[in-house]
């Protein structure tokens, strides 16, 4: 899968699922999952791309931990929303996208 591939169906399934957990305006929410996706896919990919074969399986689930973490510091500060709110919604809406990006790749 190319990385444009993958943003794709990062977004497709984040961006959804954000709106789907969501208590504000879907413009803003959508706008937040794209803005904060758009900073950390491309860092995720970058560094996934540097792992060798036999680190890739436990390098991934720390880059996903990391992004995890930094998605819900930003819907926290973005949604004005508590944190274990927003780590809820970062971690479901990573699940589904890494989860679909498994299964497609």
């Amino acid at each position: 899968m190319e990385q444009w591939q993958a943003f794709g169906v990062t977004l497709a399934c984040e961006v959804p699922a954000m709106l789907l957990a969501r208590r504000h305006a879907p413009a803003r929410v959508a706008l937040g999952a794209i803005g904060i996706n758009g900073l950390t896919h491309p860092a995720a990919w970058t560094v996934a791309m540097l792992l060798a074969p036999a680190q890739y399986r436990v390098g991934l689930w720390v880059i996903e931990g990391i992004v995890v973490l930094l998605e819900a510091a930003w819907y926290r500060g973005w949604l004005g929303v508590g944190g274990l709110r927003a780590l809820g919604w970062a971690l479901w809406a990573n699940a589904a996208s890494l989860g679909l990006g498994w299964w497609l790749w």
